[in-house]
């Protein structure tokens, strides 16, 4: 039996109606290069952001029709 591991890419999408009515803040950034994702916690601004690393991030200026799903899971 192969080895195999699952691959996990995500998409940060964008403050929705409600949310930006509810005058929320973005709390996740993304470094594309990286693959990494930062979620911040606002009411705690002192506390360093945490910190994820996935095998491939995109942010919300990317759509969901610009990611290329069915091209990474070819590739596996």
């Amino acid at each position: 039996m192969a080895s195999e591991s699952v691959k996990v890419v995500i998409r940060c999408r964008p403050l929705n109606d409600r949310e930006k009515a509810l005058n929320c803040k973005m709390v996740v950034s993304v470094d594309t290069g990286c693959c990494q994702c930062f979620i911040e916690k606002p009411e705690a601004s002192e506390e360093p952001p945490k910190q994820f690393t996935f095998d491939g991030t995109y942010f919300i200026n990317q759509t969901t029709e610009k990611v290329p799903f069915y091209e990474l899971c070819l590739q596996s």
